[in-house]
């Protein structure tokens, strides 16, 4: 079902418990806040390529 919210893909439940763990690790440790630009550009970073990512999946994933 579209907008389910489940992928039945590893590859990209991997890559989502990676920056879930990168992002909580940050946030604890490094004083991210994952604001935009305020933490420096590490944090946007990760955040865009996870977007970027997310939306070339799904694209991808409909376009086959």
């Amino acid at each position: 079902m579209p907008g389910a919210g489940k992928s039945d893909s590893r590859l990209l439940q991997g890559v989502g418990a990676l920056v879930a763990v990168v992002a909580l690790a940050g946030a604890a440790f490094g004083g991210w806040s994952f604001d935009g630009l305020a933490d420096g550009p590490l944090p946007f970073v990760i955040a865009l390529a996870a977007v970027a990512l997310a939306l070339g999946a799904t694209w991808y994933s409909r376009s086959g």
